[in-house]
């Protein structure tokens, strides 16, 4: 992420053969950061700001151990298939909920949510984050374009097959493809319901 406009650069692909980019990762990686869950909840007040803006407020909880993120994204136009968005973001630790109780105070809501299992890499100086989401597994690539496109490409992903649409929009259109309605909330136990 490019601290100067806090413009977050990345290449996002659907995953075929998990195992295999792991064998591989693990194999290559300079560091790891094991494998951890994570719940993500969207936020938005009664006039839709966030809708009508293109931004997204979330809070994200890392584990059970009240570690979480606040964050601020607002997607850029994508180029060359790579995503861009601005961010903002903040990481503090809340085993009291008091962050959605500001947001309450606020009359700020959840609209969407999701989980996942995060599993991240560091190769080159590039990051590499294996998500795995209730209904696929999503790799995201970060860092400067050439280096991104140079490991993409290694790895066996195509600059052009590159996902720039958010995870929830990936799952509503999921969904929509197997004839299943909205869900605004993307969990394990019950995603394909």
């Amino acid at each position: 992420m490019s601290n100067r406009h806090n413009i977050e650069l990345e290449y996002k692909f659907w995953v075929k053969d998990k195992k295999n980019l792991m064998k591989i990762l693990n194999g290559r990686a300079s560091t790891k950061k094991p494998r951890q869950y994570q719940r993500s909840v969207m936020f938005d007040n009664p006039s839709g700001i966030m809708q009508t803006t293109d931004g997204r407020i979330r809070v994200r909880t890392l584990g059970d151990s009240g570690d979480k993120t606040l964050t601020y994204k607002k997607p850029l136009p994508p180029q060359n298939g790579a995503k861009r968005e601005i961010e903002y973001e903040i990481k503090f630790h809340d085993t009291d909920r008091q962050i959605e109780k500001i947001f309450e105070a606020m009359e700020f809501r959840p609209t969407t949510s999701y989980e996942r299992f995060q599993t991240r890499w560091e190769v080159d100086g590039v990051h590499v984050t294996l998500d795995e989401y209730p209904f696929a597994d999503i790799i995201e690539i970060e860092g400067g374009k050439k280096a991104i496109e140079r490991l993409a490409q290694e790895l066996g992903f195509s600059i052009e097959q590159g996902l720039t649409k958010p995870v929830d929009t990936l799952f509503q259109e999921w969904r929509k493809e197997r004839g299943l309605i909205f869900k605004p909330h993307m969990r394990f136990d019950d995603f394909n319901k």
